[in-house]
C-alpha cells in the first residue's frame, strides 16, 4: 500500500493539460485520458454543466478543481490517482464522517466515453483531437475506434495558416493531394489519394452528412476540425459520389464556446494575395444554452504562380441550442471562389512510352490568361438529438447544397521530352443540387455481462447535376510546358451557360450496428450492415434518359478492439466500401458512359499506444477494388472500361502529441504496395497500380524554446517515392521531397492578445510532379510565403 507521502507526491506531480471549456462529462473524460486517474461521479451531478478551460503544467488535483471552478461541484480526492465529483449543496450532515471523508451515492466511473454532439476535445499538444465522428457510430475516442482515424483541430488549422482541406490533409502520411481547388480548374476541386485510392471533394462530409459540403473547396478557417478516416467506410457513412474507397474526410463546423470570441486575422500569401478573417461567437441564456458563431473570410490577389490570381469569399453562421434533453444546430454557409489562369483540371498527359520529362518551374505560367475556374455554393444543415431517457436517444437532420460553377480551361498533352505539347480547351458550366437526410435511434443496454451500444439509422441522399458535355475540345493549340506561348482567347460565342440536366442520383439506405463490450470494456466488438440502394439516371440533352441503373448492395462491417493493458489498444476490422461507378473520360470513344457502383473490401489490423501525452499507432491493411482501364480497339479508338482489380496492401505508422513540454510531433510513414490483378488477358497482372507511391512520409515538429516566451518554431518534411503513370509501367514520376518552415509569436498589443505567424512552404523551391490519376499528372506547390496576424478582442 502506498504511503501518505507517496500518495501526496503522486497528486502533486504536474501534468501537461490542454482541455477547452466543454460539457463537464467530456471534460472529465479528457482529464482521465491525460492523467490515468479514475474519477467517479453521478450522472445527475454533471448533467447540463460546463467545465472551465485549463492549460499548461498543473498537478492533477489542482487541474481537476480548476475544471469544476464554475460548476458548484467539488473534487473529493481519495487516493493518489482517484477522485469523486460531489455536490456540496446536496450533501447532508450525515453524509460526512468525522474524519471529513465524503460519503457518496452510486458513482459512475467514466474514462473513455465521448459524447455524440460536441467535437471531441483536443489531445495533448492541441494539434489533433482525442477522437472523431465515425459516421453512424458517432464520436469515438481514438483508442476505442477499430479503425485508423486522425482528427486535425482548429488550433492546427490556424497555426498552419491553412485555407482549404488540401492544406490540412498535407499533414497525413497516408494522404496525398492530387488537385488543389484554389489553384486548379478541376471540377471536383480539392482531390486526394488516401491509401492509394482517389477521394474527391464532392465526397467530403459536413458534420457526418454527405452531399452538403460546398463543391470544389471547403474553407477550413470556418471549421472546428478535419477528420480523416482511412479505409472504406460504407457502413459508417454510406454512399458518397466519388469516395469512401480509400477513406473519407469529415469537416466539423465551428460552434459558439462558453467564452466569448471576437477575433480578427489579417493574412498575406505570396505573391500578393491578401486576406481578412472575422470570427465572432457568443452564448446566451441562463445556462448559456443558445449559441451563435459567425465567420467571414475574404481573400484576393496574385498567387505564387506567375499570371495566376485567386479570390475567395466565405460567410458562415452556426446556431445551436443545448438543453437538458434536447440539442439542436443549424449551420449555413456561402462560398464564392474564382481563379484566373488555373492549372488544368486533369493536369498533363504524356505520349505513350515516352520518358517523363522534368517538371517545369512551378512558379512559371503555363496556362493562358483567359482561362478561369469560378464556383459559387450555398449550403445549410440542421440537426437535432433528443434524450428519451438516460439510455436512449433519437436523432435526425437534413440539409441541402446548391452550386454553380463555370470553367474555361485547358488540358495539356505532352508529346516529347522537350516539353512540346497540345493544349485542348474546354468550356464546362456545371450546376447542381443535393439534399441529405438522416434519422435514427441509438441506445445502451445489457444482456447478462455483455454491454450493447446499438444504432438504427435510415438515410437518404439525392443529387442532381446539370452539365454541358459537348464543349470539350472545341479548340486546340500548340504549346510548351517550359516556354508557353501567349494564345488569343478562343471564341465561346453560342455556348450556353445554362446546361441541360446530366444525371439524377437517389441513394436511400438503412443501417444497423451494435458495439458489444466485454470484461469492463477491455474488449469492444462492433458488427453492422447497411442496405444501400443507388439509382442513377443519365439524360440526353433533350431530357430523355440515355442510360442508367438501379443497384442495391448490403455492405457489412466488423471491428474489434482489445485492451490487454492500460493505454494499449489492439484492433482489427473488415469493412466494405461503395461508391458510384466511374464515368468514361472525355477523349475516349465511349466518353460519358456511366458504370455501375463499385464495391471494395478492406481487412486491417493495428495497434495503438497512448503514453498519456503522446500516441503512436501502427496498422497493416489490404484493400481491393475493381480497376478502370483505357484500351485501344481494332479501329484505333480509346475505350474506357472497368476491368480487373487493384489490390493495395500497406503498413502505416502514425504519431501525434507532446513528447515533452514544449515539443510536439505529428506525422508518420506509410508503405503501400499497389498491384494490378485479373487484368484483361492477364496483360498487366503483377504490375504496380498507377499513382500509388511505395513510400510516403510526413514529419512535423513544433518547438517552444524556453529562452523566448511566446515563440514557437515549426518545420515539416513531406516525402513521396516514385509512382507509375501507366499500367504498363513504362512511365514513372520521380520521387520528391518538400520542406516547410514556420514560426509563431504570441504577445500583446493595445492590451489585447496578438499572435504573429510566418511560414514558407517548399523552402527549397523544388520543382516536382506531385501525383497521377488515370494517366494525368499534376504539379506540386511552388515556394510560397505566408504571413498572418491574429488579434482577440
Amino acid at each position: 500500500m502506498p504511503t501518505a507521502a507517496h500518495a501526496q507526491a503522486r497528486i502533486a506531480e504536474a501534468v501537461s493539460f490542454n482541455i477547452p471549456a466543454q460539457p463537464l462529462r467530456s471534460a472529465i473524460n479528457a482529464f482521465t485520458r491525460a492523467t490515468g486517474w479514475e474519477v467517479g461521479f453521478t450522472s445527475q451531478a454533471v448533467e447540463g454543466k460546463r467545465s472551465s478551460a485549463i492549460g499548461g503544467m498543473l498537478p492533477p488535483g489542482q487541474a481537476l478543481q480548476a475544471l469544476l471552478a464554475d460548476t458548484g461541484l467539488h473534487a473529493a480526492i481519495s487516493g493518489p490517482s482517484t477522485a469523486a465529483i460531489v455536490d456540496p449543496s446536496a450533501q447532508s450532515d450525515a453524509d460526512v464522517e468525522t474524519n471529513g471523508v465524503v460519503m457518496l451515492d452510486t458513482i459512475s466511473v467514466e474514462g473513455e466515453a465521448i459524447n455524440n454532439w460536441d467535437a471531441p476535445p483536443p489531445y495533448a499538444g492541441g494539434q489533433v483531437a482525442t477522437g472523431a465522428k465515425l459516421g453512424m457510430l458517432g464520436n469515438i475516442s481514438v483508442m476505442d475506434a477499430p479503425f485508423n482515424v486522425t482528427s486535425y483541430t482548429a488550433k492546427l488549422i490556424q497555426e498552419q495558416q491553412a485555407v482549404t482541406v488540401a492544406d490540412v490533409v498535407a499533414n497525413d502520411p497516408s494522404v496525398r493531394v492530387y488537385t488543389n481547388g484554389l489553384a486548379s480548374s478541376a471540377g471536383v476541386g480539392d482531390s486526394f489519394f488516401i491509401r492509394g485510392f482517389s477521394v474527391g471533394n464532392y465526397s467530403i462530409l459536413l458534420d457526418g452528412y454527405g452531399g452538403i459540403a460546398s463543391n470544389r473547396i471547403i474553407p477550413v478557417e470556418t471549421m472546428e476540425s478535419v477528420e480523416v478516416l482511412k479505409g472504406p467506410n460504407a457502413l459508417l457513412n454510406g454512399y458518397t459520389q466519388y469516395g469512401s474507397i480509400g477513406g473519407s474526410i469529415n469537416v466539423v463546423p465551428k460552434r459558439a464556446t462558453d467564452d466569448p470570441i471576437t477575433q480578427f486575422t489579417a493574412s498575406y500569401i505570396s505573391d500578393s494575395n491578401f486576406g481578412a478573417h472575422i470570427d465572432y461567437g457568443r452564448r446566451f441564456g441562463a445556462n448559456k444554452e443558445w449559441g451563435v458563431r459567425v465567420n467571414g473570410v475574404f481573400r484576393d490577389g496574385d498567387t505564387a504562380i506567375d499570371g495566376q490570381s485567386a479570390r475567395l469569399g466565405v460567410g458562415t453562421i452556426a446556431l445551436d441550442y443545448r438543453g437538458e434533453d434536447l440539442r439542436a444546430s443549424l449551420d449555413a454557409g456561402y462560398i464564392d471562389q474564382k481563379t484566373i489562369a488555373p492549372t488544368g483540371s486533369a493536369g498533363f498527359g504524356f505520349a505513350s512510352g515516352m520518358p517523363i520529362p522534368p517538371a517545369p518551374d512551378l512558379s512559371k505560367q503555363i496556362y493562358q490568361d483567359w482561362e478561369y475556374a469560378e464556383a459559387k455554393s450555398v449550403y445549410a444543415l440542421g440537426k437535432f438529438e433528443y434524450d428519451l431517457n438516460s439510455s436512449w436517444t433519437v436523432y435526425g437532420g437534413a440539409g441541402f447544397n446548391h452550386y454553380n460553377q463555370d470553367i474555361l480551361s485547358t488540358d495539356i498533352y505532352v508529346t516529347d521530352v522537350a516539353g512540346n505539347a497540345i493544349a485542348t480547351a474546354y468550356y464546362s458550366p456545371i450546376q447542381g443540387d443535393s439534399a441529405s437526410a438522416q434519422a435514427g435511434i441509438r441506445g445502451e443496454f445489457e444482456t447478462g455481462v455483455i454491454g450493447h451500444k446499438v444504432n438504427l439509422n435510415t438515410s437518404y441522399l439525392f443529387q442532381t447535376m446539370n452539365q454541358q458535355s459537348n464543349y470539350y475540345g472545341f479548340y486546340s493549340f500548340d504549346t510548351n510546358i517550359y516556354d508557353a506561348p501567349t494564345i488569343l482567347r478562343p471564341s465561346t460565342a453560342g455556348f450556353s451557360d445554362n446546361p441541360p440536366k446530366y444525371w439524377d442520383i437517389n441513394a436511400p439506405a438503412v443501417t444497423i450496428a451494435d458495439t458489444m463490450s466485454f470484461f469492463d470494456d477491455r474488449i469492444l466488438f462492433t458488427a453492422g450492415a447497411r442496405y444501400q440502394q443507388i439509382k442513377v439516371d443519365v439524360f440526353n440533352p433533350d431530357g430523355s434518359i440515355s442510360q442508367g441503373y438501379d443497384e442495391q448492395a448490403v455492405t457489412p462491417a466488423f471491428g474489434i478492439v482489445v485492451k490487454p493493458i492500460e493505454n494499449i489498444s489492439v484492433y482489427a476490422n473488415y469493412i466494405e466500401g461503395l461508391q458510384q461507378g466511374p464515368v468514361a473520360w472525355p477523349g475516349t470513344a465511349n466518353a460519358g458512359e456511366v458504370f455501375p457502383p463499385m464495391l471494395t473490401e478492406q481487412m486491417e489490423v493495428g495497434i495503438k499506444y497512448d503514453f498519456g501525452t503522446f500516441t503512436v499507432t501502427a496498422s497493416v491493411f489490404e484493400i481491393t477494388k475493381p480497376n478502370s482501364i483505357i484500351t485501344t480497339n481494332a479501329a484505333g479508338e480509346s475505350i474506357f472500361s472497368v476491368n480487373g482489380e487493384q489490390r493495395n496492401r500497406g503498413v502505416e505508422f502514425n504519431m501525434f502529441g507532446e513528447v515533452r513540454k514544449g515539443l510536439r510531433l505529428l506525422g508518420g510513414v506509410a508503405y503501400t504496395q499497389g498491384t494490378l490483378t485479373q487484368t484483361d488477358n492477364g496483360l498487366y497482372d503483377g504490375n504496380t497500380a498507377v499513382g500509388v507511391p511505395a513510400w510516403q512520409g510526413n514529419i512535423g515538429i513544433e518547438w517552444d524554446p524556453a529562452f523566448v516566451e511566446g515563440l514557437t518554431l515549426s518545420g515539416r518534411v513531406i516525402a513521396t517515392s516514385s509512382q507509375y503513370v501507366d499500367q504498363a509501367n513504362t512511365q514513372k514520376l520521380p520521387s520528391w521531397t518538400r520542406f516547410d518552415l514556420g514560426a509563431q509569436y504570441k504577445t500583446q498589443a493595445l492590451g489585447n492578445p496578438l499572435v504573429l505567424r510566418a511560414a514558407v512552404e517548399n523552402v527549397a523551391d523544388t520543382n516536382y510532379w506531385a501525383a497521377v490519376s488515370d494517366g494525368w499528372v499534376t504539379m506540386g506547390t511552388p515556394r510560397t510565403f505566408k504571413l498572418s496576424a491574429t488579434m482577440d478582442f
